[in-house]
């Protein structure tokens, strides 16, 4: 059963959606330029070089394991928890 709060916003928000794209403009809006975007620099020989100068300095580096499933599984549950208790309140 849909409690009234959540069937009168329910429709408050079905009426203003319907309101907000049914208004129009009055005047136009001019077209803005936009400058071109930058290219994106690209890794060089010096950045690999670098990178692997401190993977030398740091032994820890070789060990690294990259997100944990562990992670992953609880947020994404945590998540889907959140949406189903926002659902059904």
């Amino acid at each position: 059963m849909i409690r009234p709060a959540i069937l009168g916003l329910l429709t408050v928000f079905a009426l203003g959606t319907s309101a907000v794209a049914s208004a129009s403009p009055e005047q136009p809006v001019p077209a803005q330029i936009a400058p071109a975007p930058v290219t994106p620099r690209t890794a060089t020989a010096a950045d690999a070089s670098g990178y692997a100068q401190r993977e030398r300095k740091d032994k820890q580096v070789a060990n690294y394991e990259g997100g944990s499933f562990v992670v992953i599984g609880i947020s994404g549950s945590a998540l889907l928890v959140l949406l189903l208790v926002l659902l059904l309140i």
